[in-house]
């Protein structure tokens, strides 16, 4: 999800990598790898040690931490072992406490463009969507962020991930494509396909008794002014994007429900990845998220 007040990436850019030791966060290494490479940036891999927030620590509580410290160190050093060799610049940062303070405290310190995190971790999958930890970070975060599912559809074998269909929901504000330069690296690297997506709403209006028959086919006839708007100014973005060589595909529909339309295209597309702004036309950047990048991002 990519952050309005981020539509230029500096170079290079820092991506954060959030590990907690469990199978389920390691789903996003793959993906970390591929960000990196696309934008030319340098990987931080971060743990938090969990600690209690007692004041009154015994010896034994010591050891430990200690323990827990040392077998931390371990781990993230056998994952840049991993990483390793693949042309990634990388460095490994270890915090102890509460997970999404530590990893919020480093945000707000450090200059981090993307944060990656998996949908779940330590606990495991659950019948919520995100995780308590993934839903405080991407709450309170003002980075961009990847949210990778944890589950076996998105594990990837090596730290290759193949991304052959990208979505890229769009409406008609300027804001909406602020995601363009970071998706078109990301399509260039993997050779994936950009489905761009509009959804024309009807007006709300419609529906109130009182309205005359003159009165809906004004109505209708703004709603296909509008359909032959978006059509156009999308054809000319995606005409301007086969140009520089990328395969780009647009879908525009008149549709009551947006999210729907894009739940229909991610299961009727196979899409691999989504990428698109956290506010658009209507969004307040008093929330962290609008109302579609809420539901995408859960």
């Amino acid at each position: 999800m990519e952050n309005s007040k981020l539509s230029g990436v500096r170079s290079p850019p820092r991506i954060l990598l959030c590990l907690d030791r469990s199978e389920l966060s390691e789903t996003i290494l793959a993906y970390a790898v591929m960000l990196t490479k696309a934008v030319a940036g340098k990987l931080t891999l971060i743990h938090v040690v969990e600690t209690s927030c007692g004041n009154n620590v015994n010896s034994h509580e010591v050891l430990l931490w200690e323990l827990k410290h040392r077998e931390a160190r371990q781990y993230m050093e056998q994952v840049l072992k991993r990483i390793s060799g693949l042309d990634v610049p990388v460095d490994l940062e270890i915090g102890e406490g509460r997970a999404a303070e530590q990893i919020l405290g480093f945000i707000r310190q450090n200059p981090v463009d993307f944060v990656i995190l998996a949908s779940h971790g330590t606990h495991g999958l659950t019948e919520w969507s995100l995780s308590s930890t993934a839903a405080k970070i991407i709450g309170r975060t003002h980075s961009s962020f990847v949210v990778v599912p944890s589950t076996p559809a998105y594990q990837q074998s090596d730290l290759e991930p193949v991304i052959r269909r990208i979505l890229v929901p769009l409406d008609d504000s300027v804001a909406s494509q602020t995601c363009l330069p970071v998706v078109i690296r990301i399509a260039r690297q993997q050779g994936a396909e950009l489905v761009l997506a509009h959804a024309i709403e009807p007006v709300g209006f419609s529906q109130l008794p009182g309205i005359s028959r003159a009165d809906h086919q004004v109505i209708d006839a703004a709603s296909s002014i509008l359909k032959t708007a978006a059509r156009n100014h999308f054809d000319l973005i995606a005409r301007r994007l086969r140009n520089e060589g990328l395969d780009v595909s647009v879908v525009i529909k008149s549709v009551i429900n947006p999210v729907g339309l894009m739940t229909d295209i991610i299961d009727s597309m196979h899409i691999d990845f989504i990428a698109m702004t956290a506010h658009g036309s209507s969004g307040s950047e008093d929330y962290p998220l609008g109302r579609m990048s809420a539901h995408m991002a859960s």
